[in-house]
């Protein structure tokens, strides 16, 4: 049984999860994905496509009482081998003592962030935590210790498909066409309209961008409870920003950017830094995110605390020192294998956890 404490929804956790089902061989193994707070449909279908069962549980935020005594109730009936819950805090504990209750031996916790937002809860929860999960898995060794501690815990790199994230010259051109850009500098960002995303500084940098390139478009892909706020803010340069919202097509989005911006407040190990490597686009990081998802010469970290600015002369100085994005992508490629970014890799070593008996 596999369970993202956030919903199916479209955002870094989920991904994963879809990306190790896809990768993953799952012969001679029965899948279940909690479906609980929002399961959007394009997810569902993907994962049911792939012959997993999506389990209608209750929300998770707004009855957790219910959602805790049913899952541990399906975790018995179906006699459940290992659970393994996603989440970035000590509320984990909900998924970690359901399974107990319901009998599964093997109970392992995803650490995918390195600060959470329910921080009373976390606190009160992470005794009880530290005591009922038995394996513990991280996306990073920052994210692993914020969860864990000093305890012992094994990183799972947030691996990715090369070949679909990796450049297509063939690509960029319908993807350009299609996007009526010619010679423009287009930026993208994709994540979801949270505090976290930091899209507030985000539109403060692309306002010094397109003082330097009046015509550079900004790309803002995803969804979220901030996004209405962020188009209000971005009047006055609303021509040039296009609020893409939700797509299946964010490798192809990729093919048509020239850069990429990642302002974030906190991460764990973003996804999206390994997907916009791939693709050889040259990347410019908030210095709070870890170090650990850059793999190669194509990224740059600048503190929160530089006039947004600094930024834009940053990225526009990388975009037009990229003379060869194919040669930068390939690269990419073979150094994301090196560093444990392959998702098909990753994917075998998941199998080998989920058939470790205890």
């Amino acid at each position: 049984m596999i369970i993202s404490t956030v919903g199916l929804i479209y955002d870094g956790i989920t991904s994963v999860i879809v990306s190790y089902l896809k990768a993953m061989n799952r012969e001679g193994l029965d899948i279940y994905i909690v479906g609980t707070i929002d399961v959007k449909d394009s997810i569902r279908n993907q994962i049911e496509a792939m012959g997993c069962k999506v389990i209608e549980l209750p929300n998770r935020r707004s009855n957790p009482m219910n959602y805790f005594f049913q899952l541990s109730k399906f975790v018995r009936k179906k006699k459940i081998d290992v659970v393994h819950a996603h989440g970035n805090s000590g509320t984990l504990a909900i998924e970690m003592v359901a399974a107990w209750l319901g009998g599964c031996k093997k109970r392992i916790a995803h650490s995918h962030n390195t600060k959470c937002d329910q921080v009373k809860a976390d606190k009160l929860l992470r005794p009880i935590f530290n005591i009922f999960y038995t394996d513990a898995l991280a996306c990073g060794v920052e994210a692993g210790r914020w969860l864990f501690g000093r305890k012992k815990f094994k990183v799972l790199q947030n691996g990715r498909d090369v070949e679909v994230f990796s450049f297509n010259q063939e690509i960029r051109k319908q993807m350009r066409t299609q996007l009526n850009l010619q010679d423009e500098i287009a930026i993208g960002h994709v994540g979801g309209f949270f505090e976290q995303k930091n899209h507030r500084f985000l539109l403060q940098i692309f306002k010094e961008i397109v003082k330097i390139e009046p015509t550079a478009k900004l790309y803002l892909i995803g969804d979220g409870p901030l996004k209405e706020t962020m188009e209000k803010r971005a009047k006055g340069i609303s021509k040039n920003i296009i609020f893409v919202g939700t797509t299946d097509r964010v490798s192809d989005y990729l093919q048509a950017m020239d850069g990429m911006l990642l302002p974030s407040l906190f991460e764990g190990l973003p996804l999206v830094a390994v997907e916009w490597q791939l693709n050889g686009l040259p990347c410019i990081f908030s210095d709070v995110i870890t170090k650990d998802c850059c793999f190669t010469d194509n990224v740059e970290f600048l503190s929160l605390e530089k006039d947004p600015s600094v930024w834009a002369k940053e990225i526009v100085l990388m975009i037009k020192k990229n003379s060869n994005r194919e040669i930068l992508s390939k690269e990419a490629v073979s150094n994301a294998d090196r560093a444990g970014f392959n998702i098909k890799n990753n994917a075998r070593v998941l199998r080998k956890i989920y058939l470790k008996r205890k």
